[in-house]
């Protein structure tokens, strides 16, 4: 990993996805690009659009500095490892194209605490998520950064994954020196099936460097087994493939729901499904 993309707003969970991504750089000795965008002003009316034109332009300059004091204090943590700027567009398009752009390898976006809206995750980093075939790691508004000793991987054993897709994960784990929990929930009173099994034995291939282990549970659904098993295990991360976006959705968008409970203090890394 040699470029890590931060989208910023100046919130309180974007400031710590920000320092979180340091802390990864660190790491790996990896470049930072901080990115700010403004979304595109929308005129209704002819009449307005000078004055709205010079708001848009007083917002991207007073946004350019706000990105530079973001930039200068990061740099005291890491220094000359960290760039910022700001565009104007909307901002996943904006995103993609600064993932070709900085040659970035993984995008790092905060995520809202519960209670400040209908979804944990800010409608930017669902939108990311869905829209772009790319790494996201989303970092929890409480989440501070911690060793990633533990990492749990929920996988549904797809025979169809490529090795591609797993690049980062791998990548991650090795240098952090990482166990890795490859877990699979079965309804209750189920089995793999014969793909499932395939995969299985694809997925051991796969991670066969590194220290792992496989576990399989059966529960009421997906979400569920995942929530119980990070409640009973160490866990300082949890990936998943993004083919299973309804799953991160279920886990992530019904806040309200007593069913849904997924700690709100440990990053969530979902891998490319297209790799």
């Amino acid at each position: 990993m040699k470029n890590i993309l931060v989208p910023i707003d100046f919130s309180k969970a974007s400031r710590n996805a920000s320092g979180y991504a340091v802390s990864l750089a660190k790491i790996f000795d990896a470049g930072i690009t901080l990115i700010n965008v403004i979304p595109p002003a929308v005129i209704i009316d002819d009449s307005i659009l000078a004055s709205v034109m010079i708001t848009q332009a007083e917002i991207l300059e007073n946004n350019k500095q706000l990105v530079q004091k973001e930039v200068e204090a990061l740099s005291k943590k890491y220094p000359a490892k960290i760039t910022g700027l700001v565009q104007e567009g909307f901002p996943a398009d904006i995103i993609q194209e600064m993932v070709k752009e900085k040659h970035a390898d993984l995008i790092v976006m905060g995520m809202k605490g519960k209670g400040r809206s209908n979804s944990v995750f800010g409608s930017t980093t669902t939108t990311v998520i869905r829209k772009l075939s790319f790494p996201v790691l989303v970092i929890p508004e409480k989440a501070g950064y911690s060793q990633i000793n533990n990492i749990t991987f929920a996988s549904d054993f797809d025979a169809e994954t490529e090795m591609i897709q797993y690049k980062l994960l791998l990548e991650l784990a090795e240098k952090c020196n990482s166990k890795v929990h490859i877990l699979n929930v079965q309804k209750k009173d189920s089995a793999m099936n014969s793909d499932q099994v395939i995969g299985k034995m694809k997925t051991n291939v796969v991670f066969s460097k590194l220290n792992h282990q496989f576990h399989t549970i059966n529960e009421k659904n997906v979400e569920q087994g995942i929530n119980k098993f990070i409640e009973k295990n160490p866990t300082d991360l949890l990936a998943m493939v993004a083919h299973r976006h309804n799953l991160f959705e279920r886990l992530f968008g019904k806040v309200h729901t007593t069913t849904m409970s997924y700690p709100t203090t440990i990053p969530l890394l979902v891998l490319s499904a297209q790799g």
